[in-house]
């Protein structure tokens, strides 16, 4: 059995640890397993001076145990699985454990921290398929209020419990693009790293839409709770030309226009023209940042008929331009 001990600095340090056990080199960021460890690769960078993430595309010959040694401050880890197990597949943290195989397949996203341990064993033969993305605590309470802070890292502490959150279809495409990337070249390395921030936009959109909302709203009537996420459906899914009247909304809602602002506020966090203002901006930074769109298209298609309006909400919203994204 192959044994691999590390601590979750970032992930690229990680490899570099894993690098020096395998007694093999990496080149620019990407790791091939050796022959007698497996076939495939690892991938880690660093997106900033608190992100990093790693890309494990990988079939092993020998049985591997992973063994993540614990540090003190909470910081966040994400993961994006896909497992076809051979004969088993095994996670032990230091109040839980869950064991899987033989001969099945497991999809799921696992959130995690580095303050507490975590043994991983894969058996021989068995096919992983991973993105682990890590989020510096200061990172996290520096852009997410106090409240939303608090509920991701309380989610994070739950353990093993919640290792059955499933990835939604846009999701599960971002991560058949990622492994589809060519990394033997910038450019592959370029959509990649592109790939890896829409995704955790992806993933961290949902956190904050659904299921944060839904550890708030406790003590809100089930037709009241209804009611908003028809609403917050339409401001958040639907291509609209502009804001709906508080009219419109709150017939939509069944309540009234002062209870709805109420309770979407509650359980939302936002306003509600806050709220659409945020959604149809994220609409266009993505479009811009795959090429579905240029900048003035963008803007026109989610009801910015001036440009520089546009530019002046966009840079509200993100901290720059949406040229700047272009480029």
């Amino acid at each position: 059995m192959i044994r691999l001990t590390y601590v979750v600095k970032d992930f690229e340090q990680m490899m570099e640890d894993w690098s020096k056990i395998l007694k093999v080199n990496h080149n620019h960021h990407l790791l091939t397993l050796p022959e007698s460890a497996g076939s495939g690769y690892l991938y880690a960078n660093n997106l900033n001076e608190a992100m990093s993430f790693l890309v494990m595309n990988v079939k092993f010959h020998d049985d591997v145990r992973l063994e993540r040694q614990p540090v003190d401050e909470i910081h966040l880890l994400l993961y994006f699985l896909h497992i076809n197990v051979a004969n088993f597949y095994e996670i032990v943290s230091d109040r839980d454990k869950i064991q899987y195989g033989p001969d099945i397949k497991r999809r799921s996203i696992f959130l995690s921290s580095t303050n507490y341990p975590l043994e991983i064993t894969y058996s021989r033969g068995t096919e992983v398929q991973l993105i682990g993305i890590y989020f510096k605590a200061s990172l996290v309470r520096k852009f997410f209020k106090k409240d939303i802070y608090h509920y991701l890292a309380e989610s994070s502490q739950v353990r093993l419990r919640d290792h059955d959150r499933k990835s939604s279809e846009e999701e599960n495409k971002l991560l058949e693009e990622i492994f589809a990337t060519d990394l033997k070249d910038d450019f592959g390395k370029l959509v990649l790293h592109n790939r890896i921030l829409l995704l955790i936009e992806k993933i961290l959109n949902r956190f904050l839409i659904e299921e944060f909302p839904a550890a708030k709203a406790k003590g809100i009537k089930e037709e009241e709770l209804n009611g908003l996420k028809e609403v917050e459906f339409m401001l958040s899914e639907k291509e609209l030309e502009k804001f709906p009247s508080i009219k419109h909304l709150s017939r939509i809602a069944l309540m009234s226009g002062t209870k709805l602002k109420q309770r979407f506020k509650q359980v939302y966090g936002m306003k509600l023209y806050e709220f659409y203002n945020h959604n149809r901006l994220h609409k266009a930074k993505q479009w811009i940042e795959s090429g579905e769109t240029n900048v003035k298209e963008a803007a026109y298609r989610i009801g910015f008929a001036n440009l520089s309006n546009f530019s002046k909400a966009f840079k509200k919203e993100f901290g720059f331009l949406p040229s700047e994204l272009k480029n």
